[in-house]
């Protein structure tokens, strides 16, 4: 290659024309221009770098922002740190409803957990048929098996060892949310085993105490009250959180004897009604007797009556006892309440009566001694005739017959007791029925 002498003394390559710059002066080459597909791609790389930048930004916003959680109304919010439950900013472990932030996970567990009221059916001692789980009527679906499959036709035994079905449902609602998650976790659907095996265990002990009529009719609210206790003692035992709320029963017979259990109370349910209606009328006619007091007057008649029956019964006490009687007997008379005021009141007429009439009588015959003691006894004989028959036609009690062709009347002097109390109810029926002045 030749070398050119410059006039500084410089040699010049004739190679460095595609290297070096041109020498300055007019008739130089133009520059060479850049490359178009490595000017693009360094675009793209610049333009990608700045996309990825941004995208950064936002993903680092958005899971700083993500520790922001909702608490709705009805449910319960938690948040553990490393799986420690922090406190809430009101105090305690469970956040009200409301917004709240926390760090973003993993470093913060956000729980949010219901508050209302939830159902959980428990089918293990039903039959097996496919409504068994939502019928509420098991009378319409309860087959009629002479034998019941085990394993398969659950059953509850009774105390009088009896077979009974019965679907239970369980209502409940996560009272303290804390004490949820710390014994059960945050899924609620991890409670469905341990609520069924507590109240498995609950209605198995209620039920070993009742008898099968008390368990599907006569006391079925007892015993859902029963199942209702021991199941929320033992999850407050456990520590749950959880409150029963409600405990449904469903309960009836197996087939093959619910005809006879029901024959059985149809006949205990007319034996009440008419027990009813004997204590009704028993009422009705204390009451005719007594009227209000008839309750304290058959207490202290039963009272007394009592310590007459008791050998060692003192005599004072009786004494005390009929006194106490006699004055509910007066009580009653002035109130002028019931049949008792109206006997006690015809009893004191009739005696005074009475004793009107041997006054009478006694006068008379003081009178009569002294006309026979006068020589007047032929006048006191015609007045004891007059007198007697008066007292023999006037009486209601004889009987009277005439007989016309004889020209005989006949007189039948009636003695007899029974009739001459007829006569005498047959009056005070009489005056019962007239108007009182």
């Amino acid at each position: 290659m030749a070398h050119d002498a410059s006039p500084f003394g410089q040699h010049h390559h004739a190679g460095d024309d595609d290297h070096g710059h041109a020498p300055r002066g007019a008739g130089a080459p133009p520059p060479r221009p850049a490359d178009p597909a490595q000017e693009a791609l360094v675009g793209a790389l610049r333009a990608s770098f700045n996309v990825l930048r941004v995208l950064m930004i936002v993903l680092v916003v958005l899971y700083g922002v993500s520790g922001i959680f909702r608490v709705d109304s009805g449910w319960q919010g938690l948040v553990a740190r490393f799986g420690a439950l922090r406190e809430a900013p009101a105090g305690g472990q469970v956040y009200p409803p409301g917004w709240y932030l926390a760090l973003p996970d993993p470093l913060d567990k956000k729980y949010v957990l219901t508050g209302q009221v939830l159902t959980h059916p428990v089918t293990t001692f039903m039959f097996a048929h496919p409504e068994a789980a939502i019928s509420k009527n098991l009378a319409d679906i309860v087959p009629v098996k002479q034998e019941l499959q085990p394993g398969v036709d659950g059953a509850m035994i009774t105390g009088d060892r009896n077979l009974s079905h019965g679907r239970w449902e369980i209502q409940y609602r996560i009272e303290n949310a804390a004490s949820f998650v710390r014994q059960i976790g945050s899924d609620p659907n991890a409670f469905a085993p341990v609520l069924t095996r507590l109240a498995e265990s609950a209605v198995v002990r209620e039920v070993a105490g009742r008898t099968v009529e008390e368990v599907t009719r006569e006391q079925l609210e007892s015993v859902r009250g029963g199942v209702q206790q021991r199941l929320q003692q033992a999850l407050t035992d456990l520590g749950t959180g959880v409150t029963i709320v409600q405990v449904l029963a469903y309960t009836i017979e197996p087939g093959a004897v619910r005809d006879a259990f029901i024959d059985v109370s149809r006949a205990e349910n007319e034996r009440r009604a008419l027990e009813d209606q004997a204590r009704e009328r028993a009422t009705e006619a204390l009451s005719r007797a007594a009227g209000g007091a008839w309750p304290r007057l058959l207490a202290a008649i039963r009272e007394y009556g009592a310590l007459q029956e008791r050998p060692d019964a003192d005599a004072a006490a009786l004494a005390d006892a009929l006194s106490r009687v006699d004055a509910l007997l007066l009580e009653a008379e002035q109130q002028e309440s019931g049949q008792v005021s109206i006997r006690l009141r015809e009893a004191r007429e009739q005696a005074n009566t009475t004793s009107a009439q041997l006054r009478q009588q006694f006068e008379q015959f003081e009178r009569y001694l002294e006309q026979r003691r006068d020589g007047r006894e032929l006048i006191t004989m015609l007045g004891l005739w007059n007198e007697m028959r008066a007292e023999i036609l006037g009486n209601r009690a004889n009987e009277i017959f005439f007989v016309p062709a004889s020209n005989v009347i006949e007189i039948l002097v009636n003695r007899d007791p029974q009739r001459k109390i007829e006569l005498e109810q047959q009056e005070i029926m009489q005056r019962q029925l007239q108007p009182r002045p």
